[in-house]
């Protein structure tokens, strides 16, 4: 089974290439949002550390995080801010080799792995190849207002925050230019995917 991790900027178009990426194999996939976003609910491995850290008000009541107050207290507290990354992304990575496990006991061909900071979460030790997703600064931001409602300031200071086109280029051997149709893209994963098929 092949791991292959899948990332690029915010509005690049991560969630098309993996639901393309799913009709076309047999794969799982594994969003590393959604699994920290499990594990920090309550009940969960983290709760203990979230009420040790943001105190007896950390949950709503529905059991997920008072992210409101999380932000604000990581916002004024680097050092809190240290603790809680220190303890999410070791956990994060446990549950994720967790789910890779169970992908190849299940049979399948790959396991994707999404991830917004895959690289500087240093993801390129759990999988076997990283594969960028890419469309210029000009499609992103037309995307990230359009469809995400994003005003420019944010999208400014998003894109100040991540990693430049070069970085990601750096660390994934393989392109997938999401600029053009969806059927352009599609076409370059099967061309990827039969590649694998002739190894």
């Amino acid at each position: 089974m092949k791991i292959i991790g899948i990332t690029g900027g915010v509005g690049a178009g991560k969630s098309c290439v993996l639901a393309a990426l799913k009709k076309m194999c047999n794969c799982d996939i594994v969003m590393a949002d959604d699994v920290a976003r499990q594990i920090m609910e309550k009940g969960g491995i983290l709760t203990a550390k979230a009420y040790e850290l943001f105190g007896e008000n950390a949950y709503n009541e529905d059991g997920t995080l008072n992210k409101e107050l999380l932000s604000g207290v990581i916002y004024n507290n680097p050092s809190v801010k240290k603790q809680w990354e220190l303890a999410v992304h070791p956990a994060t990575n446990a549950k994720i080799k967790e789910l890779i496990r169970e992908a190849d006991a299940k049979g399948r061909d790959y396991i994707f792995i999404e991830a917004a900071l895959l690289i500087e979460n240093n993801y390129d030790k759990i999988c076997d190849e990283i594969w960028y997703v890419y469309a210029d600064e000009a499609t992103r931001r037309e995307r990230l207002l359009t469809e995400r409602g994003y005003s420019e300031e944010k999208i400014k200071t998003i894109f100040k925050d991540q990693l430049k086109d070069d970085e990601f280029r750096k660390h994934c051997s393989f392109v997938i230019n999401t600029g053009g149709s969806f059927e352009d893209t599609a076409e370059q994963l099967q061309n990827k995917l039969e590649e694998y098929k002739q190894l």
